[in-house]
């Protein structure tokens, strides 16, 4: 004769303790930490509350199960790892945010990283450097995103015919009549409005700017006439930082 199977255990008592639980812990939490429980503060109280939610799950998980004596150890030290680890990220968050923003700007070097996410001011942009070791801003013009190349020598910013077709300018009714100075020489640069101009939280209107002849430039220019505009910018090793 086979032994009977073993009894379920009812789990309404224990389902309703876990919600009486959540239930003053969010009630509490809900107080804005104010008022006092038991002689300790309310946020400590549903604190404590999560915690024995917690508890009592990794608990129920471990001898529910009827591990053995070394299991238990074993299975508790790995939930204690975990716990530790989430609590190191969180005390360390602001630390860990600034490493994430430099890989960010290490795999995608260009890209405007928020100061506050970079360690620098809040307010300010971040710009790491190239492989090329040029600073090259992921800027949006007008509705477009494109590639604009750091250049302080250049008095004006300055788009490739290609940039300045693909934002919607008639090249047609151009006037190359401005002589600029490049890496290949002098050449005639035409006048344009830039109505938007973008590099992450900085944005500008009306950005004074030309337009290179084609095949005179190969990659448009952020130049003084959107620089200057800046409360001030700033090479800090391999990062660009801009000051709105």
């Amino acid at each position: 004769m086979t032994d009977p199977s073993p009894r379920r255990r009812n789990p309404f008592p224990f389902i309703a303790l876990i919600a009486m639980l959540i239930a003053l812990a969010v009630a509490l939490a809900a107080t804005n930490a104010e008022g006092t429980t038991f002689g300790l503060s309310n946020w400590d109280v549903a604190r404590a509350g999560y915690l024995t939610v917690l508890l009592v799950f990794v608990g129920s998980a471990l001898f529910g199960r009827g591990l053995g004596a070394s299991e238990i150890v074993r299975s508790a030290a790995a939930w204690l790892a975990i716990l530790l680890v989430l609590v190191g990220a969180y005390a360390y968050r602001a630390e860990l945010t600034a490493v994430g923003a430099r890989i960010v700007g290490v795999l995608l070097p260009g890209l405007p990283i928020e100061g506050r996410l970079a360690g620098e001011p809040d307010g300010t942009v971040v710009i790491n450097r190239g492989v090329d070791g040029n600073f090259a801003v992921r800027a949006e013009v007008e509705d477009r995103r494109m590639l604009l190349t750091v250049d302080t020598g250049a008095s004006f910013v300055t788009l490739t015919s290609r940039d300045a077709a693909a934002i919607g300018v008639d090249m047609g009714a151009l006037h190359f009549d401005t002589p600029i100075r490049t890496a290949n020489g002098v050449i005639q640069a035409a006048p344009i409005t830039i109505t938007h101009l973008a590099v992450g939280s900085i944005q500008r209107n009306d950005v004074s700017g030309l337009v290179a002849p084609a095949r005179s430039l190969d990659q448009s220019l952020l130049g003084l006439s959107f620089l200057d505009t800046l409360g001030g910018y700033a090479i800090s090793g391999d990062r660009l930082v801009l000051t709105p």
